[in-house]
């Protein structure tokens, strides 16, 4: 097979909702590499939240922050920053308003005191929009590895993760997706914790059983 880019989403795809990556999914990720196939991290989350455990298999790049960050092999390809005196200004302005804030950051995740309650419901309409910059980042990661859109691959299992499946030749949802996730997919897998990965790795040819 053709050297392939391929794009994981994290939660739900790579690793089940308790954080716990399966054995069959870190062994197929290492068996896809070994092959030559450029496995890429691709999450809204900032490389802050993205748990310890999974760089121990080893993955070639990192799409993180909804687009905004792209390193393949060490190397940043994209970084998009809020200036730190504009940050300041930021924060200054919502504390004299008494709003409540959450700020991700490839360095740490920063709250105000009663964010966890107060911002509940932003998180919520935050989550539905996060992904549609991923495929601009997708695009800038493979045109530097200089492979072709057509042999890209993306895995994920949420409605956040459709942008993806849309850029990538082959969009493939987990079997625990929700139904708008199954419905853009180009085919669904079995579920994270039902060897999902291992098994759509090995129907693309990713990797041999």
């Amino acid at each position: 097979m053709e050297r392939t880019a391929v794009f994981l989403d994290i939660d739900g795809t790579l690793c089940n909702y308790n954080g716990e990556v399966p054995p069959s999914a870190g062994d197929a990720v290492r068996a896809a590499r070994k092959a030559g196939h450029v496995v890429v991290l691709c999450t809204g989350r900032f490389r802050a939240g993205i748990y310890p455990e999974l760089w121990e298999f080893g993955v070639d790049g990192l799409i993180d922050g909804n687009g905004s960050y792209v390193e393949l092999n060490e190397k940043v390809l994209l970084h998009q920053l809020i200036p730190e005196i504009e940050a300041h200004a930021i924060v200054d302005w919502l504390h004299e308003r008494g709003l409540d804030f959450f700020l991700e950051s490839n360095n740490g995740l920063f709250s105000s005191e009663h964010f966890e309650t107060a911002g509940e419901p932003v998180i919520r309409q935050y989550s539905a929009g996060k992904g549609e910059e991923n495929a601009a980042a997708m695009q800038v990661l493979v045109e530097h590895a200089g492979i072709s859109a057509e042999h890209t691959v993306a895995l994920g299992d949420a409605k956040d993760d459709i942008p993806m499946f849309e850029f990538a030749r082959v969009g493939v949802a987990m079997g625990n997706a929700g139904e708008e996730a199954k419905a853009a997919a180009d085919f669904v897998t079995d579920d994270v914790d039902e060897h999902g990965l291992a098994h759509a790795f090995t129907r693309l040819g990713l990797i041999t059983k």
